[in-house]
């Protein structure tokens, strides 16, 4: 019940107080928790950051709504100024450091991305970025983003940038105070709970991009705004109460990162816990000295909120340095207390470097100037490396013996050959040695159907359909290499996790909307499979998804079987021919840090049993029960009749450990060359 802050129980009203006190000691708690779960916690979701963005809310809300009642102008630059002026520089320091710690301590295959990352970061997308790049928010290793963190400060800053132009927009269009008024509320509370609802929706749907998406994380910051609406009215919990809920709140606050598993339920109603901790303790504010008050307003919480800030951007890219150095990918309680103290004394190093500008940004101006040159000095470096980078990047020209032919029993002169050069491609290179293009591919987050013509489009000889997910489109130079050798074309479709099988075969782990997506793109495929335009259809596609059976006796094998000649039986003719190529090799992700060891390459420890890196799916099966069907399996290609490793004859076999690097796929082409000019007559 919310009744006056000290009459009782009436309908008077006092003023609100001016300032809350007890937030500042609210936020440096929120942020520390987050540091603390992500340290000791192994990377579990504290609920702070939702605590965050509720503060975030309440206070930006609870200035431009008294400037909207008082008719004052609203300052949007200067409100820009002090917040950015504030965000931006300390974020600028961690982001210069992150970009050297790209080039010398974290993996250098993930280099490219880092350096994405950096400038999304520096211009406050990097939660977009995070859902483009479709990279799950969890817990710590050598293969996780050093600014996976980033993606609150994206959303708040967001939030402040956008919103006091909603409400410049209401100002310039509706001309009474009071009206301006009722519209500001009104527009934030139905805005607030769409947001609720398309929460509830995206996280029941597709909880990894719902976790990142400012659309999705309004209704926390708006039901902070809506708070500050009953802290305008001079409104609050009765006195009697105060103390009972601010340490109700408080203890809400902690125990939610315990309660949940807030990475996959948050922002949905779960993470009403955190949020409703948070605005317990805002409305129980001035509760006296039986409420959290006196612990919230102390100078040791005063002074840990100065330095959560510090704390929160230091500390996760810290922990992955550490874990990249150490190759592990889990951190003890000693390291975590290393990491602590390290991000402790960086945030105070910071602090000093910028105690100059900082106390120079006084005015709006200046402090306009001083977050526009934080956020150039962190993001023109790495735009600078990214764009050379993509000037350098081409297919890699292999030696005669590489990759492949190493391993070719016919090819006698490689028998002996030894690799004592770099390894191909370069391992800062690795993650971009992607033949995939834009042209042939429909993403996630797409319900395109993109194909791509490869070779003679006009008076080929022969035409040729190649499908299947990004294990086909790794291949898109190979089949540009055949197609133009032979005069043929060869129309190449691919799209993110969705084989070619019968559209209502189940898609595991996507969002409903993905899943439809690829249920459609299916039945596109079917139709030209239908079309009679082909003489071959070619399909190749990810051994590690997994179709699961429903029916009893039959197996995961067998259902993936039924599925493939489900979508095979669509050809126009028994006539023309199903080729299907075997996967290639898989390696758990954390492998790749095997190569940088040479010794360990040299000595073959980089490298699975072949019965391990081989999935077996239901391919073999498909082909045998479909007339015309074929399997090209070059597995002998890549691995040892033994093993299979991740370098081969010099040439780094993954780039990620379950795609084909574009460099050995290249030493592939003359032997799958052979194989469909075999089949294809």
């Amino acid at each position: 019940m919310i009744i006056d802050v000290e009459a009782p129980p009436s309908r008077s009203r006092v003023s609100a107080p001016s300032r809350i006190g007890e937030i500042d000691g609210l936020r440096g708690i929120a942020l520390t928790l987050v540091v603390v779960f992500h340290l000791f916690g192994h990377g579990r979701v504290s609920g702070g950051v939702d605590v965050f963005l509720t503060i975030s809310g309440f206070l930006l809300v609870l200035s431009l709504a008294r400037a909207l009642g008082a008719d004052r102008p609203l300052g949007i630059a200067s409100r820009w100024g002090r917040s950015f002026s504030r965000l931006a520089p300390p974020a600028a320091v961690v982001l210069v450091a992150v970009t050297i710690l790209s080039f010398t301590v974290y993996s250098p295959w993930l280099r490219e991305q880092n350096l994405i990352e950096v400038v999304s970061t520096a211009l406050y997308v990097e939660n977009w970025q995070l859902i483009t790049s479709q990279l799950e928010y969890g817990a710590a290793g050598p293969e996780t983003s050093p600014l996976q963190h980033f993606w609150s400060l994206s959303v708040q800053a967001q939030f402040f940038l956008v919103f006091p132009i909603v409400v410049a927009a209401i100002v310039f269009i509706v001309r009474s105070v009071r009206a301006r008024v009722i519209t500001f509320w009104a527009l934030l509370t139905v805005a607030t709970a769409a947001s609720f609802a398309y929460a509830l929706r995206e996280n029941l749907a597709d909880p990894q991009s719902a976790y990142f998406d400012s659309f999705a994380r309004f209704w926390e910051l708006g039901l902070g705004g809506l708070v500050a609406g009953i802290a305008m009215a001079g409104r609050a919990l009765p006195a009697s109460m105060k103390a009972f809920a601010g340490w109700a709140g408080l203890a809400v606050i902690i125990v939610s990162g315990f309660v949940f598993d807030g990475g996959t339920m948050y922002p949905g109603p779960a993470a009403l816990l955190p949020v409703g901790g948070a605005l317990l303790v805002i409305l129980s504010s001035a509760g006296g000295r039986r409420s959290p008050s006196a612990l919230l307003t102390s100078r040791p919480l005063r002074w840990l909120d100065s330095i959560s800030y510090g704390l929160y951007l230091w500390h996760w890219p810290i922990l992955i340095a550490l874990l990249t150095l150490q190759g592990r990918e889990a951190i003890d309680w000693q390291g975590a207390l290393v990491v602590l103290a390290s991000a402790l004394a960086a945030t105070m190093l910071t602090r000093l470097l910028l105690r100059a500008p900082t106390t120079w940004a006084t005015d709006p101006r200046r402090s306009i100037a001083l977050a526009l040159v934080a956020i150039i000095v962190a993001a023109a470096p790495a735009g600078a490396l990214l764009a050379h980078a993509a000037t350098q990047r081409s297919p890699v020209a292999v030696a005669g013996c590489a990759g492949a032919a190493s391993l070719d029993p016919d090819r006698t002169d490689c028998a002996d050959e030894m690799y004592d050069g770099e390894l191909q491609p370069a391992l800062e290179n690795l993650r971009a040695d992607d033949a995939n293009r834009g042209e042939c591919w429909a993403p996630l987050g797409s319900d395109t159907v993109a194909v791509c013509a490869l070779g003679d489009e006009h008076g080929y000889a022969k035409r040729i359909l190649a499908v299947g997910d990004s294990h086909n489109n790794v291949l898109l130079d190979v089949y540009e290499e055949i197609a133009s050798a032979r005069g043929w074309r060869i129309d190449a479709a691919g799209r993110a996790g969705c084989q070619w099988v019968s559209p209502d075969a189940p898609v595991y782990g996507q969002s409903d909307a993905d899943q439809q997506a690829c249920a459609d793109w299916r039945r596109a495929i079917d139709e030209r499979a239908t079309s009679g335009e082909y003489d071959a259809i070619f399909t190749t596609a990810s051994s590690k998804s997994r179709f699961a059976s429903t029916s009893a006796g039959v197996t995961d094998d067998e259902y993936h079987a039924e599925v493939l000649v489900a979508a095979w039986s669509h050809r126009s003719s028994t006539s023309t021919p199903i080729i299907a190529l075997r996967d290639n090799p898989i390696f758990p992700s954390e492998m790749l840090e095997c190569l940088t060891d040479r010794q360990a390459i040299d000595a073959g420890e980089c490298a699975l049993p072949r019965t391990r890196a081989l999935l077996d799916t239901g391919v073999d099966e498909a082909v045998e029960m479909t007339e015309n069907a074929h399997l090209i399996d070059l597995s002998d290609l890549q691995c040892t009749p033994d093993v299979c490793s991740m370098v081969q004859g010099g040439v780094v076999v993954t780039r990620d450990g379950a795609h084909l690097t574009r460099t050995y796929a290249a030493t592939l082409a003359p032997y799958l060359d052979g194989e469909l000019a075999r089949l294809i007559r």
